[in-house]
């Protein structure tokens, strides 16, 4: 017997098959009222943060005539646009928060986190079109595919199989790929449902379509995984009842529990910093000195005096520029340096708890899947860090062209109640203009995860293979 024989005989069973019915229509109901769910609520997010950026711009152009400085302290916000595989997996975006507050002197966290303004129920766990693939899919493939072996074992016709000469490997094979195909069929609606949605009915761009296509793959190997463990079980396994007790309990471990104990190891193994730790140990630096510098005041004094001497000055009223304005420019460069030390080092520790949960992925093939569903969607730490050293280096640029212009326009010491800048100056600052990283970042990211996801295929596929002499009569 033909392996295509084989494969469409299965199909009709699938498809004739009661529970495939009501599992398939109920699934795909679920994942088609989550898709609807969350574009509506990534479209309306998007046009939530296009209302905000021109509004806080236009008040930026708007300020009047006052003093620069004071001017910059007026703040800008610099907020993140969504990749449209933010709709299916939103990943970290509810909390990590969804604008940058961006002010002179300080490096600031993003706020507005829509995690804070759920309703108390929602918080208990989201269900999002990504969970709907990471959980409850699988579920289906092993509702489907527990007795898929075991069945015919204790109905006789694997026996019958046999005499009619079909090997037990091509029966497996046969097996897999009538799964895998009604599989492949969902996963490709939903994917791409969700980016035509997330796109309000256009064309997604390039970079959006090959972020989903290995998301897509990503999914599809994952789903192979399951597949290929369900069959080798209901091989091995002398009954369905079994079999289905053991896949349970596999898909609860790989789904709920190695997931929850390797975020604890994680937070346990590398602590994050209190906030009031954190910004605690900013101020101490900058005061204080880092390693091997003086402190603030000595520092002042020093760069004063370097002005003078270079100069060839007496007094600071006498220097040809603003001295409050260069003064500034040198206490926020050292600034910058402390927070840059700061946040980098609060960023290792967040790398190093991630690798502390692809360390875990190795006992949990949906750890290693949502991290690469999460990188392809750009809402991973990765994604995140790219983000904020972007909103950091137009923090500085803004900040050293308003002083650059004090400087510019000022002579020796003027008071900071003096008006002089208007809006001339503010609309002369360039927009904040993001432009999230591209597909080859995400695959770098994501290719150790992607290693560990075809590990566990393989370890599948051969688990698979050896089930084959479990068929033999």
């Amino acid at each position: 017997m033909r392996l295509f024989a084989v494969v469409r005989k299965e199909l009709r069973a699938l498809l004739r098959d009661g529970r495939f019915a009501m599992l398939a229509l109920s699934m795909g109901l679920l994942l088609a009222g989550l898709l609807v769910t969350s574009a509506q609520q990534h479209r309306r997010l998007a046009a939530e943060k296009a209302q905000v950026t021109a509004a806080v711009r236009a008040q930026w152009d708007a300020q009047g005539d006052k003093h620069p400085h004071r001017g910059a302290h007026f703040g800008l916000y610099a907020l993140r646009p969504d990749s449209p595989l933010a709709a299916i997996d939103p990943g970290l975006d509810p909390y990590l928060g969804q604008a940058l507050w961006l002010e002179p002197h300080r490096r600031n966290m993003t706020r507005f986190r829509p995690a804070a303004d759920e309703a108390p129920s929602v918080r208990f766990g989201q269900l999002t079109p990504a969970f709907a693939l990471v959980a409850l899919l699988p579920l289906l493939i092993i509702a489907l595919a527990f007795n898929a072996v075991s069945a015919e074992r204790e109905s006789g016709t694997l026996r019958m199989l046999h005499s009619a000469g079909l090997p037990g490997s091509r029966l497996l094979a046969g097996k897999f790929a009538a799964l895998m195909s009604v599989v492949a069929l969902m996963l490709l609606a939903c994917v791409g449902g969700g980016l035509a949605l997330a796109a309000a009915g256009g064309l997604p761009q390039a970079d959006a379509i090959g972020r989903g296509v290995l998301a897509a793959g990503s999914f599809l190997l994952y789903y192979g995984i399951f597949a290929a463990l369900a069959l080798a079980v209901s091989a091995w396994l002398p009954t369905s009842r079994l079999s289905l007790f053991v896949l349970l309990g596999l898909w609860i471990a790989f789904v709920f529990v190695v997931p929850r104990l390797g975020a604890a190891a994680a937070e346990r193994a590398v602590p994050l910093p209190t906030a009031e730790r954190f910004w605690s140990g900013i101020q101490r630096d900058y005061t204080q000195g880092l390693p091997g510098d003086s402190d603030l005041a000595t520092r002042g004094k020093a760069f004063e005096a370097d002005l003078l001497r270079r100069h060839n000055a007496r007094r600071l009223e006498d220097l040809p520029f603003g001295v409050a304005a260069v003064r500034r420019m040198a206490r926020d460069a050292y600034a910058d340096r402390v927070h840059a030390l700061h946040f980098d080092e609060l960023w290792r520790r967040h790398m190093l708890q991630a690798q502390w949960l692809r360390a875990a992925a190795a006992f949990s093939p949906a750890m290693a899947v949502r991290a690469i569903s999460m990188k392809m969607a750009g809402t991973d730490l990765m994604h995140q860090r790219h983000f904020e050293d972007a909103a950091e280096a137009y923090r500085r640029h803004v900040n050293a062209k308003i002083d650059q212009w004090d400087a510019d326009h000022t002579r020796g010491l003027t008071s900071f109640d003096d008006r002089y800048a208007d809006n001339d100056l503010w609309r002369s600052v360039d927009a904040f203009r993001y432009v999230p990283p591209g597909i080859g970042f995400a695959l770098k990211a994501a290719l150790p995860d992607f290693a560990l996801l075809l590990a566990w295929a393989l370890a599948a596929g051969w688990l698979l293979a050896a089930s084959v002499r479990k068929l033999q009569p």
